[in-house]
């Protein structure tokens, strides 16, 4: 007892109790028993770093909507803006982005109704002369549709939208009041182009069907369409435009390769007449850009081709340079048709066509339908939202309490709004090339004039011109315009609209 009391004394930090159980082992002589070693202190063995997880900041969704330019503001414009209407790769309106579906409307809807009919407005000047004016005719709308795509991008950067319309666009740069203008002749437009197509489909089924009740074969595809547009996932629609496009190739491969076999002496000795006088040339130049022009659906190649303007401007160069070429082939070929029959007062390039070949009627028919219905619709998927923001600004100002974008953030197609409007695009379009027989022709000649000249020839430069104007006022530094030449280029793009809206 002694013992363990100077033990616990000499010792004052071990309890005075009986010895641990590791010591009574030791005392036995047994072995220890395994035990964990504790994790090493930090300060002692530090840890090899590990990789720091990404910054919240990049794993957010980025904004839709990207320029090239230097904003004062941009870091804290960025900053304060709320999250995106849509993730990267959807849009507001249910379509998933995409390059290639954005490239096919545009093959679809620039191979229109005036393509079959062009030939009859070059044969005066000659193959050189109407290529040279084809070709120039072609820069001169894809400059002017790039100028649309940067202003629909522009539009949907500052108002945080995934879509606008052509009466947005010039609303916002023109003003209300002249924008309810441009919005009552761009409805017309539209309509006219939609009946042309409906139209020209109906006289293709009654052809081939001719029991039809011309009404019926007028509502047929049309309704087809709406069903589709309506109550289909884009993705659909995507699929039969897409069908519809190689079918319409396939047409013009057969009708280039039948027109060289039958008449390649003709089209090498056709080459030798050329008259570069510009009363025998400008005349083609408005139908070559009706036929070539996809102003229309623009708005709407902006809101499914990506997230940058630049990618709208290499879908505008891929899916424009797909028509220019089968414009190309197909008026040398019937230019050079012409001249070997001696067609100089020919009006009718398919029946020219026939008359050396019937058997390429199946191939005209093909080109004709397809070329129409992918027309058809890209008009179709596009116009909806135009109708939309018309009504609105029209009801604003009467109602100038309303805002302008109820009805038509839900006109992309899919929802009630949109059901409804698609269908009242397509109606009234039926009706009218039901009840009246010419209107093929009166609403191409309607097109080729307010379109051309006006819509899509004059307002393009200078609503772009207004806008970076404004722009470069808000910034501090330069911006980077998607066209290039500045405002020289947009001064030669009015002046050639108003050139050809005089002479036509």
């Amino acid at each position: 007892m002694l013992l363990s009391s100077r033990l616990h004394l000499a010792t004052p930090s071990s309890p005075a109790t009986c010895p641990s159980p590791l010591r009574r082992r030791r005392r036995l002589g047994l072995p220890e028993p395994r035990t964990r070693r504790p994790p090493p202190l930090a300060s002692k063995n530090p840890a090899p770093p590990q990789p720091q997880p990404l910054p919240l900041s990049w794993l957010s969704p980025r904004r839709q909507w990207r320029w090239r330019s230097d904003y004062g503001d941009a870091d804290a414009a960025e900053e304060e803006s709320p999250a995106p209407l849509v993730e990267d790769g959807v849009s507001g309106g249910g379509e998933k982005k995409s390059f290639w579906a954005a490239v096919s409307l545009i093959v679809g809807t620039a191979v229109g109704p005036g393509m079959l009919g062009l030939p009859s407005a070059t044969i005066r000047s000659g193959p050189v002369p109407s290529t040279a004016a084809i070709v120039l005719s072609w820069v001169y709308v894809v400059s002017s549709i790039v100028l649309v795509a940067e202003l629909s991008f522009a539009a949907m950067e500052d108002g945080g939208v995934d879509e606008v319309s052509f009466t947005g666009l010039a609303s916002s740069t023109l003003g209300a009041t002249l924008g309810a203008v441009v919005a009552v002749v761009y409805a017309a437009l539209s309509f006219s182009l939609l009946v042309a197509c409906v139209a020209g489909i109906g006289s293709l089924v009654s052809q081939l069907f001719p029991a039809v009740d011309p009404a019926l074969a007028n509502a047929i595809f049309p309704c087809f369409a709406g069903t589709l547009i309506a109550f289909f996932p884009f993705k659909a629609v995507d699929g039969a435009n897409r069908a519809l496009c190689g079918l319409m190739l396939a047409s013009i491969t057969a009708l280039v390769v039948t027109g060289v076999s039958v008449g390649r002496s003709s089209m090498l000795r056709s080459l030798g007449y050329a008259c570069w006088r510009p009363a025998t040339i400008l005349p083609a130049i408005p139908v070559t850009v009706l036929t070539l022009g996809f102003h229309v659906i623009t708005p709407f190649i902006c809101k499914i081709v990506g997230d940058s303007v630049y990618d709208a401007r290499r879908a505008i160069l891929i899916g424009g340079a797909v028509p220019l070429a089968m414009v190309l082939s197909w008026n040398a070929v019937i230019l050079g048709l012409a001249s070997s029959s001696g067609g100089a007062r020919f009006d009718d390039p398919i029946k020219l066509l026939l008359s050396v070949n019937p058997a390429a009627l199946p191939a005209v028919r093909g080109f004709a339908f397809a070329a129409l219905a992918t027309s058809l619709i890209g008009y179709a998927v596009s116009f909806p939202k135009q109708l939309a923001d018309t009504v609105e600004l029209i009801g604003q100002r009467f109602s100038p309490k309303r805002g302008i974008g109820q009805l038509s953030e839900s006109s992309g197609g899919h929802g009630r709004n949109g059901a409804i409007l698609t269908w009242i695009v397509l109606i009234i379009p039926i009706v009218i090339a039901s009840f009246f027989s010419a209107a093929f022709s009166k609403a191409l000649d309607f097109a080729g004039v307010y379109a051309n000249c006006f819509l899509f020839g004059i307002l393009p430069p200078v609503m772009a011109w207004i806008h970076r104007s404004q722009k470069r006022k808000r910034s501090s530094g330069s911006c980077e315009d998607i066209l290039p030449g500045g405002n020289v280029a947009l001064l030669i793009l009015f002046s050639i609209a108003v050139v050809l809206a005089f002479w036509h």
